[in-house]
Formats: structure tokens, C-alpha cells, sequence
């Protein structure tokens, strides 16, 4: 049986990113960077105001009493002061405007007293004072987003404000799922008696949607190796295969068998984790194509706790992601004991809170691979390693964010 680290490090070593395609900018939220941006000028291109005030030179200025300057005219954003800043004199100025040359301190305006065309203010005034430098936020050449960081709201931003309106990216990635099993049934029909409706392949499509992927349903295979074998090849058309179902051992789990007669290379199956442990992972062959098989587990909790802790991963991989396999975690302290008595790593549905600066975790209750309200309640996964046996409350464990 393979542990968790070696299987999702077999993951990470099986795969290779998806070619790359231009962009448009507006389109590329949540999209991986396959080239490293440039900053082909600085930002800000040019000395500005941080404040709406009043621009001046702080060599006119007396720093033990009271400063009075002339005024001399106004500079808006968006135009440049027309002449020179004179001795003795201040310029009106609003916020983002182009500082005058002479200029090098900007006093806010809620400082100044404002009386017959003269500004008088007290108190010392430092050079740069609310003065925003040219290339402040990013000098010219610098690497503004590296190859592999997946493009936000603020990314998108920054590109925008250095004129680059196309991005290349790494395409996205076309995932297959299919369910099996003679009990599952379309989540819109009414099931029979001893049916249930397909929620693992909707849960799984939100994952895979929610990580940029797009998604392509299969319909259901039976637990009949002739059917599983067609729907199974047919998922092999797409870019990454998820199955959820009939990989176990029973004698109606017939994954396993298909997956070997369509010479997938199997690189694991079974990991030494709970929920999750009936889990396999191979790579076929299309033409010229390598296909991911992600074979999971059909309890729903088991299918989604593998999903985030080796499907993410690997399809973060192929979508040219520069730390796939990073998780969001941290310590947190155990509020209430966690039976555990077995040598696997587990993965208990928690919730976390910070009380008065202390992070600390509770379980959501009940543990069983298919309660998945057990997951929907939960904002994070408490690990608890191979070699930990019943942690207490008090103890310090891993959390990792959901």
C-alpha cells in the first residue's frame, strides 16, 4: 500500500503541463501564466501626489514657525503643471496629479488655511512628504508575475495598468468524470428502491470547475465490465479521466480489471490513508496523448478527500502551476480527543476558529466516508499522521484549509 506523500509525489512525477495559448486579459482570470511578465515601464510612470493638497518646496519653509507661501495656480490629474513652482509660492494640487519639477513635498489639505490667494500652515515638512516616486509599485524589467502564478483580480489589475492586454497562459485543462455503480442514478431522477442519486459527479464537477477545469460529464457506467470498459475509453478522449466507483475489492468492482485490459499503466493503487484508501492513479495512452486516470474511491466523502489531496495536486501539475502540490495549513490545538488506533494517516472533517489569538479545531461530528454533510460543514481537514495514535485535546495538530 502506498502512502499518501509517495502517492501524490508519483502523481507530481507522472505529469507534465498542457501546452500554452494567448489570452485576452479580461478572459484570463484563474488562468496559470506560461511566461514570466515583464514590466516594460515603471508604475507609477511619473512622480504624483498621494493627497489632495498643496505641492511646494520645503527649502522655502522655516520649520520652527509658522510657513506662509503664496499661491500660485492648480494641477488636476491628468495635466501637467505649465511652467515653473516659483520660491515662496505652493501649487494646488489634487490626488494621482504630476508633481511640478521644483516640488518635492505635498501638505495635505486639511492642514492648510486658505486665505487672500496666501496658504499658511505650522509644523515641519519633510522632502517626499505624500509624494508617490515614479516606480514606486514596479520598476521597469522586473518580474511582475512569474510562470505558473494563477492570475487574480489584483494580477489582472496590474497587467492592465502596464498595457498588456494579452496574456500567454497554459490552456485549460478538459476533465472527464464518470460514476459507476448499478445503484446510481441521475441526481434528477426519482430513484428506485435501493438506488441513490448521483452527488458525487455534481460535488466533483463543482471542484473541478472551481479550479478553472472544464468539466465533461459522462453517463453513468454499470457495474458490468463491457459497459465500464466503453465509458471508460470514452473518457480517455479528454485531457484527464476522474472515475468514482467500483475500484474497491468487491466482486462487483470491476475498475480495476477494465483499467488493466485498456493497458493503463497503474502507478498505485491503494493508499495508506482514511477516508480514501481504495484509491488508484495510472496513465494511459492516446496516439500521441498521456491520460491521468484518477480511479476514486465511490464513498462521497472518500471520492472529495482524495480529490483535494491528489487530483488537485496533478491537475494543478498539467495546468503548468508553479507550487502544485501547496497546501494551506497550520497548527491548531485539539479541542476534543479523535479515536484512531490504525497506522493510516487520517483526514478528519474540522472546523476552526481563532479564540482570543488562539487558532483551535473541532471535529464536525461523525466520521463516516458517507456522511458528506460531515464535508459541508467542515472549513478545514485535521491530518493526523501514520504514526499519531488517538491525539487528545490539548494536542497541536495540522489543519489544512478547505
Amino acid at each position: 500500500m502506498t502512502n499518501a506523500n509517495d502517492a501524490r509525489r508519483i502523481v507530481l512525477q507522472s505529469l507534465s503541463p498542457v501546452l500554452s495559448e494567448s489570452c485576452p486579459l479580461r478572459s484570463s482570470l484563474g488562468r496559470i501564466l506560461a511566461q514570466d511578465i515583464i514590466a516594460p515601464h515603471p508604475v507609477p510612470q511619473f512622480d504624483n501626489s498621494g493627497m489632495d493638497g498643496f505641492a511646494l518646496r520645503t527649502a522655502d519653509l522655516s520649520q520652527n514657525a509658522r510657513n506662509i507661501l503664496t499661491l500660485q495656480g492648480e494641477v488636476t490629474a491628468g495635466r501637467l503643471f505649465e511652467g515653473s513652482l516659483l520660491s515662496g509660492h505652493a501649487i494646488r494640487i489634487t490626488t494621482g496629479s504630476p508633481i511640478p519639477d521644483e516640488a518635492d513635498a505635498v501638505v495635505e489639505q486639511e492642514m492648510i488655511r486658505l486665505a487672500n490667494g496666501s496658504i499658511e500652515f505650522t509644523g515641519p515638512v519633510q522632502k517626499g512628504r505624500n509624494i508617490r516616486r515614479r516606480g514606486e509599485d514596479i520598476q521597469t524589467g522586473a518580474v511582475v508575475l512569474a510562470k505558473g502564478s494563477r492570475l487574480d483580480p489584483a494580477g489582472l489589475g496590474v497587467l492592465a495598468s502596464l498595457g498588456i492586454h494579452t496574456v500567454l497562459v497554459h490552456r485549460k485543462i478538459r476533465v472527464a468524470i464518470l460514476t459507476t455503480g448499478n445503484e446510481v442514478v441521475d441526481f434528477k431522477d426519482t430513484p428506485g428502491p435501493g438506488q441513490i442519486r448521483n452527488s458525487n459527479a455534481v460535488a466533483l464537477e463543482g471542484m473541478l470547475m472551481e479550479d478553472g477545469h472544464d468539466v465533461r460529464m459522462l453517463d453513468i457506467a454499470k457495474d458490468d465490465p463491457e459497459d465500464l470498459r466503453r465509458k471508460v475509453s470514452g473518457g480517455l478522449q479528454s485531457d484527464a479521466l476522474v472515475t468514482s466507483g467500483g475500484i474497491s475489492v468487491g466482486s462487483h468492482d470491476h475498475m480495476p480489471g477494465v483499467l488493466e485490459s485498456l493497458n493503463i499503466e497503474m502507478k498505485f493503487w491503494k493508499v495508506n490513508i482514511k477516508p480514501g484508501m481504495p484509491m488508484a492513479f495510472g496513465i494511459g495512452q492516446v496516439s500521441d496523448r498521456t491520460v491521468p486516470v484518477f480511479a476514486l474511491p465511490g464513498n462521497p466523502v472518500s471520492t472529495l478527500v482524495t480529490y483535494l489531496q491528489f487530483v488537485r495536486p496533478g491537475l494543478n501539475r498539467m495546468s503548468g502551476m508553479q507550487n502544485p502540490d501547496a497546501f494551506q495549513s497550520f497548527p491548531a490545538v485539539l479541542e476534543e480527543n479523535i479515536p484512531k488506533i490504525d497506522s493510516k494517516r487520517h483526514f478528519v472533517r474540522g472546523i476552526f476558529r481563532n479564540e482570543n489569538g488562539r487558532v483551535v479545531v473541532r471535529s464536525t461530528g461523525t466520521q463516516s466516508s458517507g456522511v458528506l454533510t460531515s464535508l459541508m460543514h467542515a472549513n478545514c481537514l485535521i491530518v493526523v499522521p501514520e504514526d499519531v495514535r488517538n491525539p487528545s485535546a490539548g494536542d497541536i495538530v495540522e489543519i489544512q484549509l478547505l
